[in-house]
């Protein structure tokens, strides 16, 4: 069964595969003439002339007729061994011809097999659901797009072809070679039981060793990706000693598991080695008895030593193949484990209407897979088209998730959810995604120019868009401050600015797109007050005026919106202006009081610095 995976994963390549196969079997029947010119040669200087017709008798061998007819065309010896070194020259021309093409075939067959299973994992992956990449291993998953689609494809590629080549190679070795000593023949294939066995063996137990190496390499993979992309958190809390001694866990697992292969493989190399050593000394002892026993010449030695390595090294590279096989059954494995991963566009609408902004939450219940306890309950909102609406609440309430369902990131499990009246499970899920512009707290920025990172979303907007984009969110004054402009390269993931920096680039990213719905996820919380605003005020100026949903803990952010709603332990508490909520016992009652009173004594502050300036 996973074998039959495995070679699934070569669908589309048969006819590349069978022109490879072709030109292999090709080239080893001319290579096996190769000794047969040899024998031949040394024949035709060992023989004497023949008594009644004068010419040189060379006696039996199994080179193709149109080449003896033409060596015995002459009857002198140097003009034999001339025809003899034209025709073996022609024959390697054309048989390196023949090589040049066959590893053409083989490395396009290699690197288009790759190309197409690497793009469809990859592919894959994107379409997986928001619960696998929150539960997945970002180094792992890069190790099976690079290292395990790499061993897939050599061994469907380059390792399926070296068999084909052994069974070709022992054919035509064997077929040889038995017209010169068919005992050396017998003699070769009596050890490929023993070889066959030993490789079995070794495989079963090498599979479970391979099996370990990935699992390690994959752990070691993830502590080096985490290590990196939180190098600020580690230098933070002076925690690198703490990483480099897990790194060096896991690279001595890493290493403790290859050492381990690395010592069953020289075991089965070595015992390899031994038995085709034995085996070559064993034929030339029979060509020396042949030979004294006048059944066989030198000549018919010479070639049949040639002719035994391609019996003997193509059985002993059956190793390597049955390695490489359980690499690859391990590799395909984790590759399958991706790629049977069902798509979160198995459920998917099919409506694309025009969306206007209406949002209506009905009885809107959630509850995470691996847990029996509901995160929403019964939630019930409208929301009017071109709104700015407030949602607070404490941490874990749920609001987060509000958005992920809006944006069908999580799939509700109870009552629905309306978007201009129609249901939202019957829109498609890139659909709603593309009319919705999302600005998350830790915003990710590429390793572009401002410029770039402001408009790729929308990468045919023109200059005038951008800059006004970066306007309303409050950032071209920043950028004025750079040494490059818009052409300011930022770190990655945007290291190079600061948080407030970053958040109000991802806003512009948003703003570039007119989308009729924006949701800002707690994306204010890095700029202050006074900039936050700013950014308020510009948005409200806008000609097209989109529903605006903002997640926020600051009420002084809250309190402008045309309708707050108050999320309680997965329920709606309340909900309204902030003239009614700050009068009504509760969360935002609460948060008011102790916000509020901060706020008039930063005022007072103020006034008094003010008073006394004067």
């Amino acid at each position: 069964m996973r074998t039959i995976r495995l070679f699934k994963l070569s669908k589309g390549f048969l006819i590349l595969f069978i022109m490879a196969v072709i030109l292999t079997t090709i080239h080893q029947y001319t290579y096996s003439n190769v000794p047969l010119f040899t024998q031949y040669l040394i024949k035709t200087l060992l023989a004497q002339p023949g008594i009644a017709d004068n010419t040189i008798s060379v006696g039996t061998v199994n080179l193709p007729s149109f080449l003896l007819t033409f060596f015995q065309k002459d009857n002198e010896v140097l003009n034999i061994i001339l025809r003899i070194a034209i025709a073996l020259l022609l024959l390697q021309v054309f048989r390196f011809s023949l090589r040049f093409f066959e590893m053409w075939i083989k490395g396009a067959l290699l690197e288009k097999m790759a190309e197409k299973l690497r793009i469809k994992l990859y592919g894959h992956i994107q379409d997986l659901d928001y619960e696998f990449h929150n539960n997945a291993d970002t180094g792992d998953l890069i190790q099976r797009c690079t290292t395990d689609v790499e061993t897939t494809t050599t061994f469907l590629t380059t390792r399926m072809l070296d068999l084909i080549y052994l069974f070709v190679t022992l054919f035509f070795g064997a077929y040889q070679l038995y017209f010169i000593n068919p005992t050396m023949v017998w003699v070769s294939f009596s050890l490929i039981p023993l070889v066959a066995t030993s490789s079995i063996i070794y495989f079963i137990k090498i599979d479970k060793i391979f099996q370990n190496i990935e699992e390690t390499e994959s752990s070691m993979m993830t502590v080096v990706q985490e290590n990196l992309s939180g190098s600020k958190v580690v230098r933070a809390f002076a925690n690198e000693a703490f990483e480099v001694e897990k790194m060096e866990t896991k690279n001595r697992e890493y290493a403790n598991a290859l050492r381990k292969a690395n010592s069953i493989v020289a075991v089965y190399w070595g015992s390899m080695d031994f038995v085709s050593i034995t085996q070559y000394l064993v034929i030339i002892a029979i060509g020396v008895f042949a030979v004294q026993n006048q059944t066989m010449d030198a000549a018919g030695v010479v070639a049949s030593l040639a002719l035994v390595g391609m019996l003997i090294w193509p059985v002993r590279g059956l190793g390597r193949i049955i390695n490489d096989y359980g690499k690859a059954l391990v590799a395909s494995d984790r590759i399958y484990h991706i790629l049977e991963q069902p798509s979160e566009y198995d459920n998917d609408g099919t409506e694309e209407p025009k969306i206007k902004g209406n949002i209506e939450f009905r009885n809107v219940s959630f509850k995470f897979p691996d847990t029996q306890e509901s995160l929403l309950k019964n939630v019930n909102f409208d929301i009017k088209a071109g709104q700015t609406v407030a949602i607070i609440g404490r941490t874990g309430s749920g609001k987060s998730t509000i958005i992920n369902m809006l944006m069908r990131l999580h799939e509700y499990q109870g009552g629905d959810i309306l978007i201009d009246s129609i249901p939202l499970n019957t829109i498609s899920k890139k659909y709603i995604r593309s009319q919705i512009g999302v600005v998350l707290q830790d915003p990710f920025l590429y390793s572009k120019t401002v410029y770039e990172n402001i408009a790729i979303a929308h990468k045919d907007a023109v200059k005038d868009r951008v800059i006004k984009a970066a306007e309303i969110a409050a950032l071209e004054n920043d950028i004025r401050t750079f040494k490059n402009g818009y052409e300011t390269v930022v770190g990655e993931k945007g290291t190079t600015l600061s948080g407030g920096q970053k958040q109000r680039v991802a806003i512009a990213r948003v703003l570039v797109n007119d989308k009729p719905i924006l949701i800002f996820d707690d994306a204010l919380s890095a700029v202050d007050t006074q900039t936050d605003l700013m950014i308020r005020q510009a948005l409200l100026a806008k000609n097209y005026q989109q529903t605006t949903i903002i997640i926020t803990h600051r009420i002084t952010t809250a309190k402008e919106a045309d309708q707050i709603i108050v999320l309680e332990k997965g329920s709606i508490e309340a909900i309204g202006t902030h003239e009614e909520l700050s009068t009504q016992e509760g969360l935002y009652k609460k948060l008011w009081d102790i916000q509020g009173r901060l706020e008039n004594a930063f005022k007072e502050t103020l006034k008094e610095g003010d008073s006394d300036a004067s």
